[in-house]
Parts: structure tokens; C-alpha cells; sequence
């Protein structure tokens, strides 16, 4: 269906097309009407002669005008047309060249100002398209590059395993490497999908205010069994009632990833603290553990994909898990840092918008 402003364009351009033809036929009545007259009573009299003779010259100087004045009009409307081509072409080829003034408010200008606009529109697309697929291919060349060494070590036990002079005690031993690599496939395979689907923005967040609390303990939740396998308590300290633009699921996944790094390389028997304090337009959560401690020249380091800590040792990981961590708060206009404390403990500290207006709408 054709709205209001479509249907009084088509309108106004068949009144002008109508006009001009309605004008054009009267013109020739009239030529013909002087010329009929002339004929018939052109002999009769002077004045009657005089008076077609008259009209003959008056009708054919308004069909000269006419034409002329048509003539004119399609020239201008060819010359337009071509410039208005000539600067499609222009874009077409990545340069924008304007062809009509763009300080004069002129529908032409108009028209161009907004296909100018199309044109931006369509290249910030293109962008986005050629960063999703580079940073895509650069994603899937850092799994295959990761699931290598998992799959060579499977290969080798699976060799070991099949030779005939291996003790039961040895085939267990190697049954459960075979095993662990195999976890550790299935630990890069479910962090890079995350992680993937973040950097990508195939998954969005939708950040929205609310209390934090309840986010905490769902991840703590998650990570108590582990913390009791090696007798680590979690303790909860600071205002409880703090909320900030969080997307709950997300930064659920976020704040377990640091409290399961906590407990992978915390002391057993130790503490893990989680503080909550308010900041000027952020909410700061702190999660405190005694254990290998970070070193400072590695405090940048961690959030890298894939790095793991000098101190790391045989620890289970495949460190992606921070890095998954950063992604969340950063898509939710916060962020996060690792410090040592004067007492040797290892602090990473969460930062949480709390200022709606700062969320675009880019992360819904």
C-alpha cells in the first residue's frame, strides 16, 4: 500500500502531466479553430481575415513557447539525471562526490544528503561483516591451534595402551590420562563456544538494574562442591543490597570463573572473601584467596586467551575462563583487574555499571 506523502507525489505528477497536455491539446484547437475560421470566412471580410490570421500567429507563438519551454525543462531534467548518475557511480566505486550544493535546502540536496547517509550505512555493515569473519577465522585458528596437543597425547596413550607388556597398574595410569585430555577437549570446546559467541555478538546481553546478590550466590552456588573438596570456605562481606546493569545469566558465568580460578589454585584449608562495596557509578566486587599468588608483570596477561600463569603447574585449565569473564563485563560497559595485596593474597576486583544511561542500545 502506498502511504499519504507516495500518494500526493503520484498525484501532483499526473496533475502536471495532465496540465501540460490539456494545455497542449487547447493549443491546437485553437490553431485549428483560427485556421477553420480563416478558411470558411477568411474572403468575406478584412476584419474576419485579420482576426484569423491573428489567432493563427497567436496559437503558433504559444506552441513555439511551448515547445521551447519543454524542450528546456527535459534538457535540465536530462542534465540532472546525469549528474545524479555520475555521483552513484562515484559511490559505487567508494568516493562520495557531491553533485548538488549541500548548503542550499533543495529536494535534490535532500535526495543526496540521504543516500549519502544509505551509503555510510551500508559501508559500517560491510565493516562489521569483515571484522566478524577475521575475528572468526582468527577464533577457529586458535581452537585448532589449542585442541593439538589434547588430540596428539590421545593418540600416544591410545598407542601405549594397546601394547600387550603394560601392567594393570600402568594401563590405569595411562586410561586416565586418556581420560583428562579428553576433558580437556571438552573444556576448550564448551569456553571457546562462549567465548566465540560473545566476541562475535552472535549472543547479546541484556544488561538491566538489579541487585547483585543474588547473582553472587548463584555462583557461588556452583562452585561450592569444588571448594569443599578441598576445605576452602567462601565468605560474603559488604552492602548486600547494591544493584548495577548486569545481564544475570552472563555475569553469573563471569563472576564463577573467578571464584573457580579462586578455588583451582587457592591453598587448601583457605579462605576465599568476597567483598561488595559502591563506588561513583559502579558497583566493585572483590574476591580475595590465598594461593600461587599472580606476579605484577603478569597482571595483563591473564585476561589474554589461552594464557595460563607461570605458576599455573599441572592445574586443570585451558585458560579461557577470564578472558570469557572480561568479555561479560565489558559488554556490559564495566571491567575488571588482578592485584597482589601487601599480605600475599591475590585480589581480582569486578567493576559493575550502575548508571542505566550508560548502557547503549547496542547492548540489549
Amino acid at each position: 500500500m502506498k502511504n499519504g506523502r507516495q500518494e500526493k507525489e503520484w498525484d501532483a505528477d499526473r496533475i502536471w502531466k495532465g496540465g501540460m497536455g490539456i494545455l497542449l491539446i487547447l493549443l491546437l484547437l485553437f490553431l485549428g479553430t483560427g485556421a477553420w475560421v480563416l478558411h470558411i470566412f477568411g474572403t468575406s471580410s478584412d476584419l474576419v481575415r485579420h482576426m484569423g490570421v491573428l489567432a493563427l500567429l497567436y496559437g503558433g507563438g504559444n506552441l513555439a513557447v511551448f515547445g521551447i519551454i519543454y524542450f528546456m525543462i527535459a534538457r535540465n531534467v536530462n542534465d540532472v539525471l546525469w549528474q545524479f548518475s555520475h555521483m552513484v557511480e562515484m559511490l559505487i566505486d567508494g568516493r562520495e562526490a557531491p553533485a548538488f550544493p549541500v548548503a542550499e535546502d533543495t529536494m535534490l540536496s535532500k535526495l543526496q544528503g540521504q543516500l549519502f547517509r544509505l551509503y555510510d550505512i551500508l559501508c559500517s555493515y560491510e565493516e562489521r561483516e569483515h571484522k566478524f569473519r577475521k575475528q572468526l577465522n582468527e577464533n577457529i585458528g586458535n581452537l585448532v591451534h589449542q585442541i593439538n596437543t589434547p588430540i596428539t597425547n590421545l593418540k600416544i596413550y591410545a598407542g601405549f595402551l594397546k601394547r600387550d607388556d603394560l601392567t594393570e597398574e600402568e594401563k590405569v595410569r595411562f586410561a586416565q590420562c586418556v581420560e583428562e585430555q579428553a576433558e580437556k577437549l571438552g573444556w576448550l570446546g564448551e569456553g571457546f563456544s562462549k567465548m566465540s559467541r560473545l566476541e562475535t555478538g552472535i549472543i547479546r546481553q541484556r544488561p538491566e538494574k538489579q541487585e547483585i546478590l543474588p547473582v553472587l550466590l548463584h555462583a557461588v552456588n556452583q562452585v561450592m562442591e569444588k571448594a569443599g573438596q578441598k576445605e576452602m570456605d567462601i565468605r560474603l562481606a559488604g552492602d548486600r543490597h547494591i544493584q548495577a546493569v548486569i545481564d544475570g545469566k552472563w555475569t553469573s558465568e563471569a563472576v564463577f570463573n573467578v571464584l573457580d580460578n579462586a578455588v583451582k589454585y587457592g591453598n587448601r584449608g583457605s579462605c576465599i572473601e568476597i567483598e561488595i562495596a559502591k563506588l561513583t557509578g559502579y558497583a566493585q566486587v572483590m574476591v580475595r584467596n590465598e594461593g600461587i599468588g599472580i606476579r605484577r608483570e603478569e597482571y595483563h596477561k591473564v585476561f589474554q586467551r589461552f594464557y595460563r600463569g607461570k605458576e599455573a603447574g599441572e592445574e586443570e585449565g585451558v585458560g579461557l575462563g577470564l578472558t570469557i569473564a572480561r568479555e561479560v563485563l565489558e559488554g556490559e560497559k564495566g571491567y575488571m583487574k588482578v592485584e597482589t595485596l601487601c599480605d600475599g593474597r591475590t585480589e581480582f576486583s569486578l567493576y559493575f555499571n550502575r548508571c542505566l544511561d550508560d548502557i547503549g542500545d547496542g547492548d540489549e
